[in-house]
């Protein structure tokens, strides 16, 4: 496992809390940053990625997960990852 600073999606319907824009990862408890005073919406997170989603930069690897995902409409797509 990886440990890397990923930025933190909105909630959405599916999910009450927030999540970030990736297939596998653990959430590091405590190591959010905020974009508030009141620290109501995290901005950032620390999670730990799976090794096989992560190339040799030490960041999530497109490929890897298309390829580890293939088939998987959300994940087997070009445009996957984003600005994370």
């Amino acid at each position: 496992m990886v440990k890397i600073r990923v930025k933190v999606l909105p909630p959405d319907a599916d999910n009450d809390g927030y999540h970030v824009h990736l297939p596998t990862y653990i959430v590091i408890a405590g190591t959010e940053e905020y974009a508030d005073a009141k620290k109501t919406k995290p901005q950032s997170v620390v999670v730990e990625v799976p090794d096989d989603e992560v190339g040799k930069d030490g960041k999530p690897d497109k490929a890897k997960i298309r390829a580890k995902y293939k088939g998987q409409p959300r994940w087997d797509r070009e445009d996957i990852l984003g600005d994370i």
